[in-house]
């Protein structure tokens, strides 16, 4: 059982579900769960729910978390085992699935090639942008790295989608912990910089698709943290739901039963409003 509600033509689903039917398909980021758990058992309060796609999985219907990762692996450490999400189509034309690049600073050039060859799932090969973007469509290379000067170098890392995205993981960690580390949208990179003696380099990610995405999380591999952007209008912020609630020896259907009930209470005491235009929140 859900809460659906029509405003201005976005449609607002939220549900509580088990935590165990919530599946990932990114890494998580260990010391920012942590401070969402400290948080979450100081307040005692989830403000904003994690937004989920749902899917068949055989017989099961699974909830694959485009954002709000370590929101739901931080209840999971307290042992909640619900959560309140917000449902979303994952294939509405509304819903934008789009890629982060890594820019990458304070490393040298040739320290870098060094760590990329030596990660075992890839292979270097000096290639032009034209080419490296089109093997990059036709997932023949996991990424590709363009530096300040220099040959371009793609990553090819052998087997399916779901082996690839291993590969990616190994990519990332190679460079992680000897680099500033950047999430850019554009993958020009001279964008990105303004000093020409920047050691630098801009490692550019496939663009996925849904299914991609849905193909990988029920595989039970992960992409790595941050390479997906989902863009997603109409999200449910400040729900401030009480992990008492989550917390009952009440089955899923009583639990959504005082959900609606609540939701319904504050929509007619005007609790909820709806901003159509883009907002920054300064206390994430």
């Amino acid at each position: 059982m859900a809460i659906i509600f029509e405003m201005k033509a976005q449609e607002l689903k939220l549900a509580i579900i088990a935590l165990s039917d919530v599946i990932l398909h990114e890494e998580i980021e260990r010391e920012r769960v942590e401070q969402i758990e400290t948080r979450l058992r100081t307040d005692r309060v989830l403000k904003n729910p994690p937004i989920v796609a749902a899917v068949t999985d055989g017989a099961a219907t699974r909830y694959i978390v485009l954002d709000g990762a370590s929101r739901a692996s931080a209840l999971r450490a307290l042992r909640v085992s619900n959560v309140l999400v917000q449902i979303v189509d994952y294939h509405s034309p509304k819903l934008k699935l789009e890629t982060w690049h890594h820019l990458l600073t304070d490393i040298p050039p040739a320290r870098l090639r060094q760590a990329l060859r030596l990660t075992p799932q890839i292979t270097l090969h000096e290639m032009s942008e034209a080419r490296a973007k089109r093997e990059l469509d036709a997932r023949t290379i996991v990424a590709y790295v363009k530096f300040s000067a220099g040959p371009l170098l793609g990553l090819r890392g052998d087997g399916d989608l779901v082996a690839q995205a291993r590969a990616l993981n190994a990519v990332v960690h190679a460079y992680e912990n000897q680099a500033e580390l950047y999430r850019v949208a554009a993958a020009d990179i001279e964008s990105h910089f303004t000093a020409p003696k920047q050691r630098a380099a801009l490692v550019v990610f496939p663009r996925y698709q849904p299914d991609e995405i849905i193909q990988i999380a029920l595989s039970g591999a992960r992409l790595p943290m941050g390479i997906t952007r989902h863009i997603i209008p109409g999200r449910a912020l400040r729900v401030n739901l009480p992990l008492e609630v989550l917390e009952r020896a009440q089955t899923l259907a009583e639990k959504n039963a005082w959900l609606d009930a609540w939701l319904q209470a504050k929509m007619k005491n005007r609790n909820v409003r709806f901003y159509q235009e883009p907002v920054f929140l300064f206390d994430e």
